[in-house]
């Protein structure tokens, strides 16, 4: 079986390779000769007219979105908030599922979800940087390349962790008899690493296009801002697939599993408060985080317009950034699913009173899972 301090290793490699990028990349040298280019957020007005008069870069809609308050204030802020509230979040639930709940499926699924957000949050200051900086990285475009590749494989690998957890769960509930003790935990270990290689392999055409772009008239170079028509459209329909395949599918299959959950626990009569938190939590990750960005990613992709391509482009940033706070949302869900978890987190001296559990935590959790040997003991 894959061992748990995998999880913790990949996510070192991966800050290591962003890392080894930044030291030997470098700032791609530009034209100073403005170009005529439509770039994945913004339109070069350089040249162009509109409305009869001559359209300067001075006006245009690309240096009012590198310049506003939204990316030079506003993001940093959120994803610093994301970073305080995170990483000491997610570490404490990492060691807590990696050092001290028992080796079962559902833990393999929240650990490998604690990890991408660990990952996630390793990434976060080049973030906040390049946009305290004015929009302005400086670590070479390979370490963009890289870090545009983990922020998105980060994203898709939590909604697919999601869909594993919501589709445990339903195994649990619906059918108990498939789950056999250390063959359930082996087949978890499969999906978990799994998922990994379809997120990287997902997420490898990113790294062979240029997304750093230089801005002679302010002097700044930008990171995945603005791509060149060709690399634009050779990503459209990428993107397009992703959102279908790395959202829609696995949000499809959290609704389904939830949903059936819920009528076989109502029409048995059961209570199901425990499972109807459960449910809202994992939505309001999706309709909160998820849901925002891409949806407007996949309508930034669909507009032929430049003036919408370009507002859809500045809507998704910020929902980007929204996006982030599913980092400060998943330890919730790990509270929610694992009992276990619950009952170590409590033997925390920061976080409650050595083993004692509620009654109320008890009956529900009898209420929700299926009754089940000790060999085959769930969180």
């Amino acid at each position: 079986m894959m061992p748990l301090q995998s999880v913790p290793c990949s996510a070192a490699l991966c800050t290591l390779l962003l890392l080894t990028c930044a030291w030997l990349g470098w700032a791609e040298q530009c034209s100073t000769e403005p170009k005529l280019s439509k770039g994945r957020t913004m339109t070069r007005h350089s040249a162009c007219k509109e409305a009869g008069r001559n359209f300067t870069f001075s006006d245009s809609w690309l240096k009012y979105h590198l310049h506003s308050p939204l990316t030079t204030w506003l993001l940093p802020a959120l994803y610093s908030t994301v970073l305080l509230i995170g990483l000491p979040a997610n570490a404490l639930a990492f060691w807590v599922l990696a050092a001290k709940t028992k080796r079962c499926a559902s833990t393999l699924f929240l650990l490998n979800l604690a990890g991408a957000d660990l990952l996630f949050s390793l990434l976060l200051p080049f973030k906040i940087s390049y946009h305290l900086l004015g929009n302005n990285w400086l670590f070479g475009d390979y370490a963009c390349r890289a870090l545009v590749t983990l922020f998105y494989g980060n994203m898709y690998s939590s909604i697919l962790f999601l869909a594993c957890i919501s589709l445990d769960r339903y195994i649990s509930l619906m059918h108990p008899f498939m789950r056999n003790g250390s063959r359930h935990v082996r087949q978890a270990v499969g999906i978990c690493v799994g998922v990994w290689l379809a997120v990287g392999l997902g997420m490898s055409p990113l790294l062979s296009f240029p997304h750093s772009h230089h801005v002679p008239e302010l002097n700044i170079t930008t990171c995945h801002d603005i791509l060149e028509p060709d690399t634009e459209r050779d990503l459209a329909y990428y993107f397009l697939a992703l959102v279908v395949l790395g959202f829609a599918v696995p949000f499809a299959l959290i609704t389904f599993s939830y949903s059936q959950m819920l009528v076989r626990l109502f029409l048995k009569g059961r209570r199901y408060g425990h499972m109807v938190r459960l449910l809202g939590l994992v939505l309001l990750v999706f309709t909160l985080c998820f849901t925002p960005s891409n949806v407007l990613l996949f309508f930034h992709y669909l507009q032929p317009q430049s003036e919408w391509h370009n507002r859809t482009y500045t809507w998704y940033v910020l929902a980007l950034a929204l996006s982030a706070f599913n980092n400060c949302l998943d330890p919730f869900i790990y509270f929610y699913v694992s009992r276990d978890f619950r009952a170590r987190l409590r033997e925390v001296p920061c976080c409650g009173r050595g083993n004692n559990k509620s009654s109320l935590g008890r009956t529900s959790e009898k209420l929700v899972l299926p009754q089940r040997s000790s060999e085959q003991s769930q969180p």
